[in-house]
């Protein structure tokens, strides 16, 4: 089950991916980066989003 998040914790969320972003140079910085993210989540993304396939992921 996902607990709902607040507000402050999806503004430090959303700040802590686009710095992490703004550091990277290409696209495919970008897209390791986000690999990384999904690689942590660890089924979570699927969670908050059902229908969410790992070939769709972004």
């Amino acid at each position: 089950m996902v607990e709902e998040m607040t507000n402050k914790q999806l503004q430090f969320i959303t700040w802590l991916i686009t710095t992490a972003t703004d550091k990277c140079q290409t696209i495919e910085e970008v897209r390791e980066l986000n690999q990384e993210i999904r690689k942590h989540s660890d089924g979570l993304i699927d969670e908050i989003i059902p229908g969410q396939e790992e070939g769709n992921k972004q």
